[in-house]
């Protein structure tokens, strides 16, 4: 396994703490792959046989509800590891995966990643904390989906991506990504139309700012 690969592995939260060694085994499993923008990485359904590490890009995951519409359940970025769902196979991918922008991947078959498990308890109880960190994500937004006032929905979906996803800035967070009206609209629930009209009063009030490639939410 190159430097470099193995140096990424170590700012990949599940295998930060585990030891130069169980790394160089992890490398040695690991496989890569290259998608573009907008190309599926997987359908809700399929047979679930590989777990990815975003190496460079983002990833879009959706659920289709039976209309039609996509459900935005998560927005993923370099070091995030995916799906949690599956990990030992015998399951279906739970949502379908879409790139973003183009993407560099690491994937590990499931069969391999168990047999990693079963032999590395350290390894183990990173992926269980990082489960439980999932589950209290996926419950802030399911509380904040069920809020009646699309404001705060809108604002409060935004906030936590940019502590997921953005830095802070002398004018508050600045999210770097290409997050469309029709995006943030499938994330809280509701049309592209609602999602403009709310986001454009967001904006009057000088809450946000929306640019090419970038958010900025002010404090």
């Amino acid at each position: 396994m190159g430097d470099h690969r193995k140096d990424f592995l170590k700012d990949v939260p599940l295998f930060e703490h585990v030891t130069d060694t169980a790394r160089e085994k992890i490398g040695s499993v690991m496989s890569s792959k290259e998608i573009k923008k907008r190309e599926i990485l997987f359908y809700e359904g399929e047979e679930c046989t590989a777990i990815y590490v975003i190496h460079k890009g983002r990833i879009k995951v959706y659920k289709t509800t039976e209309d039609g519409r996509e459900q935005i359940v998560n927005l993923l970025k370099e070091g995030d590891l995916f799906p949690h769902i599956g990990l030992f196979g015998g399951s279906p991918y739970p949502a379908t995966a879409e790139a973003m922008e183009d993407c560099s991947l690491f994937f590990i078959k499931v069969g391999e990643f168990t047999r990693m498990l079963e032999s590395n308890p350290t390894l183990s109880i990173e992926l269980l904390r990082s489960l439980e960190e999932k589950i209290r994500i996926l419950q802030a937004r399911l509380t904040n989906v069920l809020s009646k006032d699309m404001t705060d929905k809108i604002m409060n979906t935004l906030t936590s991506l940019a502590k997921t996803n953005g830095y802070k800035t002398a004018q508050g967070y600045q999210i770097n990504m290409e997050l469309t009206q029709q995006d943030l609209a499938n994330m809280v629930g509701t049309t592209r139309e609602t999602a403009s009209r709310t986001i454009s009063q967001l904006k009057k009030e000088g809450k946000i700012e929306f640019h090419s490639g970038y958010i900025i939410i002010k404090e």
